[in-house]
């Protein structure tokens, strides 16, 4: 039904659908308002509560334990099991390929690309067990590296220990990966620039001069595998603030990187705007491993020779699944950048 150019969703959705939209929307909000959200709960305990000698203890031991950011080691593993996260991987639905098998008697350093407004195929595929990875990859331990912020917001830095993210950092990178024979680290090498580039269309890639993982697997001697998460612009649309309104004034306040371009989700009763991200297929695949040799300290032509290598592979992967897995023309392109 449209009522002013809003379409509002049918009455008569199966509980199954409704439960997948209200598990996207739990987590559009945990990553957006989770943190401030946390802050807020905390401090109304500590001044307004009776507890306020537990919330005290708690921000402490947040301070004790920030160790746990660049930790090898997973505390709270229901986290990934919870059946939630099924709900969440069925509502785009988010599936994982695999091209080559992965013994589990070396480390992997995963650069995935495109990096997408919130990585929704690679949190699920590799933040949590819905996408199947034990079953996929038998042996492999997966760290989802994400800011560093997150380990010091209350309460919602206890999902992100559990769900085995840890911070982007070349020290969290090392402990996950120096000697640690089956695990693997997550890494979205375009980080947030490329999050500024994620609209559906052509694939823009922040590759060019980001060279920093490819020394790190040098340096941990982990393999180093392309993977592309195809589907993953076209969750948020496309939208334009128009020139000289109030959500201009707001983009170039807050310092906005894409110009008047902003994503555009959906709504939990309504499709046509929101920040809840869109129903569209994600299909992540992960490629064919490129073998690294162990070097303490590499010279930046070696790092050269395996970033050349890897792009090769990437573009590679790309070309040989984009026709499989993307069902518009103008998604055919891979733009590196």
């Amino acid at each position: 039904m449209k009522l002013k150019d809003v379409e509002f969703a049918p009455l008569c959705v199966p509980l199954t659908r409704r439960l997948e939209t209200l598990a996207a929307a739990s987590w559009i909000y945990l990553v957006v308002f989770g943190p401030l959200t946390g802050w807020f709960t905390l401090l109304y305990i500590i001044i307004n509560t009776q507890y306020w000698w537990l919330g005290l203890m708690y921000l402490i031991w947040i301070y004790i334990d920030r160790s746990v950011a660049w930790s090898h080691k997973i505390r709270f593993t229901i986290m990934r099991r919870l059946t939630w996260w099924t709900y969440f991987k069925n509502y785009f639905p988010v599936a994982l390929v695999k091209t080559h098998d992965l013994p589990a008697d070396k480390s992997y350093l995963f650069a995935t690309y495109p990096h997408g407004v919130l990585c929704s195929g690679s949190f699920s595929n590799f933040a949590t067990d819905a996408g199947e990875f034990s079953e996929i990859f038998p042996g492999l331990q997966s760290f989802l590296i994400t800011l560093s912020f997150h380990f010091s917001m209350p309460f919602t830095r206890e999902l992100c220990i559990g769900l085995g993210l840890r911070e982007s950092s070349e020290k969290s990178l090392v402990n996950i990966l120096d000697g640690k024979k089956g695990n693997v680290a997550v890494l979205m090498v375009g980080g947030v620039s490329e999050a500024f580039k994620s609209f559906p269309g052509p694939y823009h890639v922040v590759l060019k001069n980001r060279r920093g993982f490819v020394r790190v697997a040098l340096k941990t001697g982990a393999s180093l595998v392309p993977v592309f998460s195809f589907g993953e612009t076209n969750v948020y649309g496309l939208g334009q603030a128009e020139p000289n309104s109030f959500w201009e004034k707001v983009l170039k306040l807050i310092k906005w990187k894409s110009g008047n371009r902003v994503p555009v989700g959906r709504g939990v009763f309504q499709y046509s705007f929101g920040i809840v991200p869109r129903r569209h297929p994600i299909v992540t695949v992960v490629g064919k491993p490129i073998d690294m040799p162990k070097i303490a300290n590499p010279k930046e032509e070696d790092i050269a020779k395996y970033h050349k290598i890897f792009v090769e592979e990437l573009t590679s992967l790309f070309e040989e699944h984009k026709t499989k897995y993307s069902k518009h023309p103008d998604e055919m392109e891979l733009i590196l950048e």
